[in-house]
């Protein structure tokens, strides 16, 4: 299953956005007022581990290795790569690209996940996706300085 959304940020700067997503501080903002406790952060370079706990009727472990980073003076992107996850899932890959647009900064999150049930990945589908679709407006309230 795949969600794909973009979200422009005005007069940021791609370093700005860069130092952002490493930091422990973005991240809590990212999950504020969601039911997530923050395990293990190791940040964002490749073979970095993040573990968060989430509440769906008892608690569960998702935990996710970083790679595929790229970066130069205008782009930077990485991948989470599920490494234990709930629900049957079999995969999960979340690709952000964040990429320089004159003042602005586009940040792109890409979205794709299975599982061994289908009915269940579809089921599941709202509920994985959406505290993706919240950072449409958590984006535009984080403090970028």
């Amino acid at each position: 299953m795949k969600y794909k959304q973009s979200v422009i940020l005005k007069n940021v700067s791609i370093n700005t956005v860069r130092k952002a997503f490493s930091d422990l501080s973005f991240l809590k903002h990212l999950i504020a007022f969601q039911p997530v406790k923050i395990m293990e952060w190791e940040g964002t370079s490749d073979g970095e581990v993040a573990h968060m706990r989430f509440w769906f009727f008892g608690w569960k472990n998702f935990k996710v290795e970083h790679c595929d980073n790229f970066e130069d003076e205008n782009s930077f992107s990485f991948k989470d790569q599920g490494l234990e996850l709930p629900f049957d899932l079999n995969q999960w890959v979340h690709e952000h690209i964040v990429v320089k647009r004159g003042n602005n900064i586009e940040i792109i999150d890409k979205i794709n996940f299975s599982g061994n049930n289908k009915i269940l990945a579809l089921l599941l589908y709202p509920i994985l996706i959406l505290p993706i679709f919240v950072r449409k407006v958590l984006y535009q309230t984080y403090s970028w300085k």
